[in-house]
């Protein structure tokens, strides 16, 4: 009886003292910079007055305000106030605007330039122009991020010889598909056509909470194939998805060149004091038919997601799947199985079918971080199936990217190595960015 009337006591005093100390909300919520204006930089922050103060929500706040990549120096005070937390930002932000050139050889050549700027209206905005070209063809676009806004366009032009191989493979193309397969599989080649492929798309994407954004992609299709054959004409669509992430590491912009957007930089270098995860997953849907101009009937569903996991030393763990299934769609518009891969390895043939999935896993070690950049080695493994001529059928490669990234040069800079388990074949070459 006594330890019955003991543990009513415990659970009494313990009621009592949760409801004599509330959670912490959030009081007054400052700001000053260089450039934007106060209410820019507190509509950008996470916490207003008001919300209950977390140790964690503090945290994704101010990740946030890193990840515009604009600021020279971002500092945060939190002062606890009779039950409020005063949190005073102070931000020292410009703006920047960097041309920037590409080049790539192998079988083939590609070239390209681009043009990045940012915080130029003082919003936080980022601005990009691309535009690139091979024997193959020509492909620009230009973007803006504003806000909880963003748009793009792109426009593709492509001239070049479609091949196709026994076992359902085809010859993967595009501006910067440099390497050229006509040699190396010309034992198994059954037959090519020259294909034409004009396309402009139009992207917009929303921002409807922190962790969901909302996108709709309206695009003009054209094929043109030599002789009348394939399914030559208009395949307009529209596609349209959403896109949850968490946690996903956001990597710096060409802001970095002036020392724009590393004010994260001490933090990155540091471990953890826990190992973190975060994930991203797209499902979008893809249709057209009379309504979008199409000479075709196209329906294809799709979802991609990604699992990362961060160690305390900051090496991660990454998980990919995919899924695509095209319900309606010719010829043009099937699946292809690089577009099932995550697209680490490095292929100069595809599989094309109505339907597919595909996993992949790779691990980024850090052999090196410091204040001039990060050296790291990813191994890797991918396969896809895709279902064609009445089976599923495989496409698999393993193999390893060793890169190096300077903080004030946004793009890892490395070799890849890739092995087809398929066809045995081998590709190694230069590679310059990555998704993680």
């Amino acid at each position: 009886m006594k330890k019955t009337i003991l543990l009513i006591s415990l659970f009494c005093w313990a009621g009592l003292l949760s409801a004599q100390t509330p959670a912490a909300t959030v009081g007054r919520v400052s700001a000053s910079s260089t450039r934007m204006s106060p209410q820019t930089l507190q509509k950008r922050f996470l916490l207003k007055p008001g919300d209950e103060f977390t140790p964690e929500a503090y945290e994704k706040a101010q990740d946030d305000l890193h990840n515009l990549r604009v600021f020279k120096k971002l500092d945060f005070n939190a002062a606890p106030q009779n039950g409020r937390v005063n949190i005073d930002i102070t931000a020292e932000d410009g703006y920047y605007l960097f041309p920037i050139a590409f080049a790539a050889g192998g079988g083939k050549s590609a070239a390209a330039v681009s043009l990045a700027a940012g915080n130029l209206f003082k919003q936080g905005e980022s601005t990009f122009f691309f535009a690139g070209g091979s024997e193959d063809g020509f492909s620009a676009s230009a973007g803006a991020s504003v806000g909880d806004d963003f748009f793009s366009v792109n426009f593709t032009k492509l001239n070049f010889d479609q091949r196709f191989y026994q076992d359902y493979w085809s010859n993967t193309f595009g501006v910067f598909s440099t390497t050229d397969d006509e040699d190396e599989y010309n034992s198994r080649l059954l037959g090519q056509i020259h294909t034409k492929k004009e396309q402009i798309s139009l992207t917009y994407m929303r921002r409807l909470s922190r962790t969901l954004n909302a996108f709709v992609r309206p695009e003009y299709v054209r094929y043109t194939y030599s002789q009348n054959r394939l399914d030559g004409g208009n395949h307009n669509q529209v596609t349209a998805g959403l896109r949850l992430s968490d946690d996903i590491r956001q990597e710096a912009n060409m802001g970095a060149l002036s020392g724009y957007g590393l004010t994260d930089k001490k933090k990155s270098l540091q471990n953890l004091p826990r190992a973190r995860h975060g994930y991203v997953a797209d499902v979008f849907y893809t249709s057209g038919g009379d309504w979008t101009g199409s000479d075709y009937d196209i329906s294809k569903l799709g979802l991609d997601a990604a699992w990362v996991l961060e160690l305390k030393n900051r090496h991660m763990l990454v998980v990919e799947a995919r899924a695509q299934d095209a319900f309606k769609a010719s010829f043009s518009d099937e699946i292809v199985s690089t577009d099932l891969l995550s697209g680490m390895g490095r292929y100069d043939r595809q599989i094309r079918g109505s339907r597919g999935a595909g996993a992949a896993a790779s691990f980024i070690y850090y052999l090196l971080r410091n204040d001039t950049g990060l050296l790291s080695i990813a191994p890797f493994y991918e396969i896809a199936y895709v279902y064609a001529g009445g089976g599923y059928r495989p496409h698999s490669g393993t193999g390893g990217t060793l890169s190096y990234k300077l903080w004030r040069f946004p793009f890892p800079v490395g070799i890849n190595y890739t092995r087809n388990l398929q066809d045995g074949s081998d590709q190694v070459g230069f590679v310059i960015g990555g998704s993680f």
